[in-house]
């Protein structure tokens, strides 16, 4: 699946250092939520705002001879996939804009799903969109919303008002502030931080806490639904609230897959929730007794859940399936280059297989397959999520619920519609996360977890236009 993307941004109390190494750490703790683009804006002791992007992964981009090159004391960055409206690299992120009124550099995560009414409203009043990106939207809007007034925290409150979506935002002001919000669902992870080192003072914002923790500092607290906050070049942390009103909806597959188990959001542990999906796996097979059985993940996200379903059931732990750790940088479409079975460890045993979820069926048949020819003698397939049976506006690969195994055998209205599952990936057996094991797993009220993929009873989610 498309994580799409991360941000990060970091500030220095010191006008003479640079944080251009601290933004390539920083986005390297990141790196598994993007990598097609990946580039830097950072804030010089000129007052200037210099920025660089370009097409893969951050040790490919931001080299030393770039880091050299782009220095600054203040600065944000930004890891994406291609995302659902796809873009080339003069769209890619931080996009850096400049007028004769305003500049700034401003990076996102998400999407805006009233994006053709305002797009359409914005070409009504004159202005013209170079390409199909939110990014470019929301630097439209901020411009237009800089006509009427001159502070950041009044742009952004209104930015907050007038775009319906999923996303957390940082922008890097000429000023050398860098803002921070996090949409009134809190859909899109988003955390700050601070450290010192050497006598100097630093604060972090970041996708994920592990970003923190690649920098040694110090979790401070999530940016709460419709919060804004401001970090200065002192490293004066500001937060504001809105009176917008907010529904807490963090996404549920930020637990199930996207984020990095050692993260922690919303105060919750990553690898505490996916650990305790598998342990609510295992209870739903309490009833049964396997002999010679051992339990392997897919990995890399279904490794926690298959370490708690081992420890809950008393089997023992493998490992069965190795991942190539180069497939970021290979263009690979055989699932064989990005996975490979440990027959010494698969030949002659039952298998409980581990996974975080299966979309359209095909990559899990595949590995079933894999599994078979290095000599199984049955899999059975135990998955994180519950069966993904409705569309997501923010996922690009759960936009077409055509494309979804769960959907197409449940729309057919089959009696056993996970045994039709079951039978086209051919797996010995077959059980999904339930919804209450999932909302217990994750530890947050069921009403703060976005579970709408998971609700068949949802009309298609169609984007808003009004």
């Amino acid at each position: 699946m498309n994580e799409y993307c991360g941000i990060f941004g970091i500030t220095c109390n010191d006008p003479n250092f640079s944080v251009s190494g601290l933004i390539y750490s920083g986005l390297m703790a990141i790196q598994h939520r993007g990598q097609i683009f990946s580039g830097l804006s950072v804030y010089t002791s000129k007052k200037l705002i210099y920025s660089y992007k370009n097409r893969g992964i951050v040790s490919k981009v931001l080299n030393p001879k770039k880091l050299k090159a782009y220095t600054g004391n203040v600065g944000i960055g930004h890891v994406s996939c291609s995302g659902p409206r796809a873009y080339d690299v003069k769209e890619a992120q931080p996009y850096h804009f400049k007028s004769e009124k305003i500049e700034f550099s401003v990076a996102m995560n998400g999407i805006i799903h009233n994006y053709d009414y305002l797009v359409k409203e914005l070409r009504n009043r004159g202005r013209i969109f170079a390409g199909k990106t939110d990014i470019e939207l929301i630097v439209t809007l901020i411009e237009t919303f800089s006509d009427s007034t001159n502070t950041w925290l009044s742009i952004l409150k209104k930015l907050l008002t007038k775009i319906d979506g999923w996303f957390s935002l940082i922008i890097l002001t000429q000023d050398g502030e860098i803002y921070s919000l996090r949409d009134p669902t809190a859909h899109k992870p988003l955390c700050y931080g601070s450290f010192e080192f050497d006598n100097k003072k630093f604060s972090v914002i970041a996708s994920e806490s592990c970003a923190l923790d690649a920098l040694g500092a110090k979790l401070i607290d999530d940016i709460k639904p419709g919060q804004i906050i401001c970090i200065n070049q002192a490293n004066k942390i500001s937060t504001y609230e809105t009176e917008i009103p907010k529904n807490h909806q963090i996404c549920a597959f930020e637990y199930i897959y996207f984020a990095r188990p050692d993260s922690i959001i919303d105060g919750v542990s990553v690898f505490d929730a996916r650990y305790n999906l598998g342990i609510n796996l295992a209870k739903l097979d309490e009833d049964r007794s396997f002999k010679n059985t051992i339990v392997i993940p897919v990995p890399d996200s279904g490794r926690s859940a298959a370490m708690g379903y081992a420890w809950k059931s008393g089997l023992p732990y493998e490992e069965g399936l190795i991942k190539n750790r180069y497939v970021w940088q290979l263009k690979v479409s055989d699932l064989k280059e990005k996975l490979n079975t440990i027959k010494a460890v698969v030949e002659g045993h039952n298998i409980i297989l581990i996974d975080d979820s299966i979309i359209s069926g095909i990559t899990m048949r595949k590995i079933i397959a894999m599994l078979k020819e290095a000599d199984a003698l049955s899999i059975h397939v135990r998955v994180s999520a519950p069966p993904i049976v409705n569309n997501c506006r923010a996922n690009s690969n759960l936009s077409n619920r055509d494309l979804l195994i769960a959907h197409q055998k449940k729309l057919g209205k089959s009696e056993d519609y996970i045994e039709e599952i079951r039978k086209y990936i051919g797996a010995d057996s077959l059980k999904y996360q339930n919804i209450e094991g999932l909302v217990k797993s994750i530890g947050l009220e069921k009403d703060s977890i976005c579970k709408s993929c998971f609700d068949m009873n949802l009309e298609k989610q169609e984007q808003i236009n009004e």
